[in-house]
């Protein structure tokens, strides 16, 4: 018997996650409209330095690599979580519905941006409800 350990295994990133900025308060737009205000209006009291224009270059390659670390991360967890969803279909499990348990057999999974239904005996149940696997 396998068991589930939590709700979190079954979570898919939901629009709104996969929409956060990775750097906190910048992203890489703000970081480049920042960069190219500087570069247009210099203070003519304070030129800029070259080693502070080369680490802020050096900066902005860093975030574009891990920004695209971060897309390929994404896809690859959801890549993993459609295929534990999809590992279910002919399982009998067990689902907590409201203060009951039923079980019955996976007949097929559905994709949402909120995570994944499964449906048993023609009926739609959250993923995140099943309780065992048998």
């Amino acid at each position: 018997m396998v068991e589930i350990n939590g709700p979190g295994n079954y979570a898919l990133p939901t629009e709104e996650q996969q929409k956060t900025k990775s750097g906190g308060l910048f992203d890489q737009d703000t970081f480049l409209k920042l960069l190219v205000a500087q570069l247009q209006n210099p203070n003519p009291f304070a030129p800029p330095e070259m080693d502070q224009m080369m680490n802020q270059a050096a900066q902005f390659g860093v975030i574009e690599r891990l920004i695209g670390l971060e897309q390929e991360m994404r896809t690859l967890n959801r890549s993993f979580y459609m295929a534990r969803a999809a590992e279910l279909i002919g399982r009998e499990v067990v689902v907590a519905s409201g203060n009951n348990l039923l079980s019955g057999t996976v007949e097929r999974v559905t994709f949402n941006e909120e995570g994944a239904n499964m449906v048993i005996d023609g009926k739609e149940f959250d993923i995140n409800a099943v309780v065992e696997v048998r």
